[in-house]
């Protein structure tokens, strides 16, 4: 049995507060894009799983794993499987790759055991592996906030093409939400302008609405990546961003020759370049 596991672009992220045990609190708006891992599963004698990156973990340390065991313990499947992971979606990246695998194994026993749990079970189940994963259960645009588990689904109107790049290097999300300071922000837009926009197809306000309150911090780290930002532009793009703590930059635009143009010229330039959409 075999399934799709979508990454995610964050739109517009603001870090609104932290909590006593650490965790920052986040408003964000996510999309689920057309770029994806392929996560399959057959029975097999022993649990075990293989995966086409060798520097991706393939026992408890991975979200695969931890989402596999905690469906089986709590729905008592005692079958064992072998998994297998074909990976699309860059680590260290902020597309959610780890997240995106460990919805696609909650939803893949659901469907192989025929559990007749609802997104909004799963979801449930999804928080205990890790922040994006009830986002990606449900896979579709969203206001999402707290850590990840307060999330308001929204039906979107508008469409644009996407240009993801990602540098030699990935960003630990840890190690930049330490470094991040609440007296860095410089924000214009709002969280609801991006919805708005999102909601009635008003691509003009969709753009000055992109924003990520994470870039800040992560361009004084890695001055690299406003070059990026800034290479994207001068391409025809008509935003370019970080996504989630990075370290993807997306450029986003409605002509499709824009993005077509700029993959021929930036592959050879970047170690991951990649059209995408919205979906």
């Amino acid at each position: 049995m075999r399934t799709k596991a979508y990454a995610k672009i964050n739109l517009f992220l603001d870090v609104v507060g932290k909590r006593e045990d650490g965790y920052h609190l986040l408003d964000m708006v996510m999309v689920p894009i057309d770029t994806f891992d392929t996560l399959s599963i057959e029975p097999a004698e022993n649990v075990v799983m293989e995966c086409d990156r060798y520097y991706i973990p393939t026992d408890g340390r991975n979200t695969v794993i931890k989402a596999y065991e905690l469906m089986r313990d709590r729905y008592s499947i005692k079958d064992s499987h072998a998994i297998r992971l074909v990976k699309n979606i860059p680590a260290q990246a902020g597309m959610a790759g780890g997240s995106a695998d460990a919805a696609a194994m909650i939803r893949l026993l659901n469907d192989e055991y025929r559990l007749g749990l609802t997104v909004e079970q799963m979801m449930e189940i999804a928080i205990s592996v890790g922040a994006d994963v009830p986002f990606c259960v449900l896979n579709q645009s969203a206001r999402v906030s707290g850590i990840g588990e307060v999330i308001e689904p929204f039906e979107r109107k508008l469409n644009a093409y996407m240009i993801l790049i990602k540098p030699k290097f990935g960003i630990s999300t840890p190690a930049l939400f330490k470094s991040f300071a609440f007296d860095n922000k410089t924000q214009t837009a709002s969280i609801d302008s991006m919805i708005e926009a999102l909601t009635t197809d008003n691509y003009p306000l969709f753009i000055s609405s992109i924003y990520n309150r994470l870039q800040q911090e992560a361009v004084k780290q890695f001055p690299e990546l406003q070059k990026m930002i800034d290479l994207l532009l001068s391409l025809g793009f008509d935003a370019a961003a970080m996504t989630g703590s990075g370290s993807v930059i997306y450029g986003v635009t409605q002509d499709e020759n824009v993005v077509n143009q700029a993959v021929k010229a930036l592959v050879y330039k970047f170690p991951y370049v990649k059209k995408t959409r919205m979906l």
